[in-house]
């Protein structure tokens, strides 16, 4: 154990078995590493700390399954909680503790490529492995992954496959599980189980142990490794851009295009405001409209079908098509669609899924909704599949003004309108978990029958996903979290906007990039 750092009596004896275990120099408890796993993607207030207990007791950082099962015995022998991280890429709350407890870093050292097999087209790596890490290994042995977290430089294979998420190739591909072959995880009575199979699909088998973990938000086991299925590469990879005039006017020509008889690996959107905000950080922007992004992948042939058969639908509801090097451009900025937080400010995104017809009025909706609530942001999104869009609007706030935290209502906001058009708000962490009962309806008693089965004594990430519960053991009811909600967006809508402080920081940010700039051309050109 750190030698400078007090370890509290009661969970001394869980740090020498750990220290025993997996060896002292992966065992943290330090202050200052405890206090870095304490947030994910969202900045949180020190007030967090009284309704949760962020900062973890004890860090480890395993190596192996064998490693990964030794931990959990001893959680489960000392009733200590566990809180599974990789890059904490989400903005939930699903990565960080509530109860303290024991946070497993997958990323020091459980992040390796097991193998990739060309024989059966598949491949097996840690759960600390990047998404990019894999696929590009996969790449260069001529096999595709099919898809991806748009956040996949940092983001882990087993974070984004617990959240069962959508993302980069889902629109061909399909969603995190649809791309899994096993996963191989660690229940909590350190049982080692093998979700489905290597080499064959996992069908008549049974209940389907991969899609209920995949999704499970890391509440139900901790995975290992998982084994995903491969396609021969493609011979071309084509990114197209088009332009329109606003962000409704996409709507039409994407429900057009879920109805031809092409499939494009991908298919995303950015509205003008979200160009307009990368501008004024100073970032290479072509032009402030809306724009409709497609990736393409296959033959030559099949490719230049699909192009054709969109430019077509394109160009029927008015929307202009960019050159090659502008498209070029937007499919490699596509894992980095917040890069306004460079200034200074916190951007927080929100994700919810809508039909695809529903599309031009749920994205009035959203614009209505952040002008009620005196939001600076914009919206972006995908095409997760021929009849869903995810929107994911984002906002800016100041981390340093604790008011501004009322921003976080307008999540709960939008994810009430998107179920009024039958879609729903994506993802439950910390935050979110009291929206189970909304989503899931009479559903949500089964799945909580199920944590209970799985983790009677709820040491697997608990206080997520099925029920919001604060670090005394407090439970907050639906009802409670729905008027806290509400309360908070009114308070929202007595701020003032962000966009003055946008606007500021983004002066002093551009005016220290000309400093910066001035001074790296002196070096380079020194005056005689």
């Amino acid at each position: 154990m750190d030698a400078a750092e007090h370890i509290p009596k009661n969970l001394q004896a869980a740090v020498a078995k750990l220290e025993d275990a997996i060896g002292k120099s992966n065992v943290k408890t330090s202050k200052m590493e405890r206090l870095l796993y304490s947030h994910d993607l969202a900045p949180l207030p020190n007030l967090a700390q009284l309704g949760f207990k962020n900062v973890p007791d004890i860090v480890v950082r395993p190596s192996s399954t064998e490693d990964l099962q030794k931990i959990v015995k001893i959680a489960h022998e000392e009733g200590i909680p566990i809180t599974p991280r990789g890059s904490s890429t989400w903005g939930l709350g699903g990565s960080t503790p509530v109860f303290a407890g024991i946070l497993i870093d997958f990323t020091g050292a459980m992040n390796k490529i097991l193998k990739i097999d060309e024989v059966n087209l598949e491949v097996t790596a840690q759960a600390g492995c990047t998404w990019k890490q894999v696929y590009e290994a996969c790449m260069e042995k001529g096999m595709l992954l099919g898809s991806y977290p748009s956040s996949y430089p940092s983001a882990t294979i087993a974070g984004w496959t617990s959240t069962g998420g959508i993302g980069v190739g889902t629109y061909k591909y399909g969603s995190a599980a649809d791309n899994i072959r096993d996963i191989e995880v660690v229940m909590p009575d350190g049982t080692i189980v093998n979700t489905g199979f290597k080499g064959v699909c996992d069908n008549m088998t049974g209940y389907n142990l991969t899609r209920l973990i995949s999704g499970a938000e890391g509440t139900l086991a901790v995975i290992s490794n998982i084994t995903f299925k491969l396609t021969p590469a493609p011979e071309q990879m084509r990114p197209l851009t088009y332009f329109f005039n606003d962000l409704p006017s996409i709507g039409a020509p994407l429900h057009e295009i879920a109805h031809k008889r092409v499939v494009p690996l991908h298919i995303s959107f950015s509205d003008g405001n979200h160009f307009e905000l990368l501008k004024k950080t100073g970032k290479h922007v072509t032009e402030v409209a809306t724009a409709l992004n497609i990736v393409l992948e296959g033959d030559k042939e099949t490719v230049a079908h699909e192009e054709a058969v969109i430019d077509a639908v394109v160009a029927k509801f008015g929307g202009r098509k960019a050159d090659d090097a502008t498209a070029a451009h937007e499919w490699a900025e596509n894992c980095y669609e917040f890069r306004c937080r460079e200034v200074g400010l916190g951007c927080i995104p929100g994700e919810v899924v809508v039909p695809v017809k529903d599309f031009a009025v749920f994205a009035n909706r959203l614009y209505k909704l952040m002008a009620d609530m005196k939001m600076t942001g914009a919206i972006i999104g995908i095409m997760a599949d021929r009849n869903t869009v995810m929107f994911m609007p984002y906002y800016l706030f100041n981390p340093d003004d604790l008011m501004q935290m009322t921003a976080f209502s307008f999540n709960k906001k939008c994810g009430d309108i998107s179920m009024e058009y039958g879609g729903r708000p994506l993802g439950f962490g910390a935050f979110f978990a009291s929206n189970l009962d909304a989503i899931r309806g009479s559903g949500a008693k089964y799945i909580r029958a199920i944590k209970k089965t799985v983790d009677p004594d709820d040491i697997m990430n608990p206080g997520k996903l099925t029920g919001t519960t604060l670090r005394y053991g407090i439970k907050i009811p639906p009802i409670l979290f729905e008027e806290a909600m509400n309360a908070l967006a009114i308070a929202k809508l007595m701020l003032p906007r962000t966009t003055s402080q946008f606007d500021d920081k983004a002066e002093a940010y551009a005016d220290e990039r000309m400093i910066k700039e001035r001074a790296e051309k002196e070096h380079q050109h020194p005056k005689h």
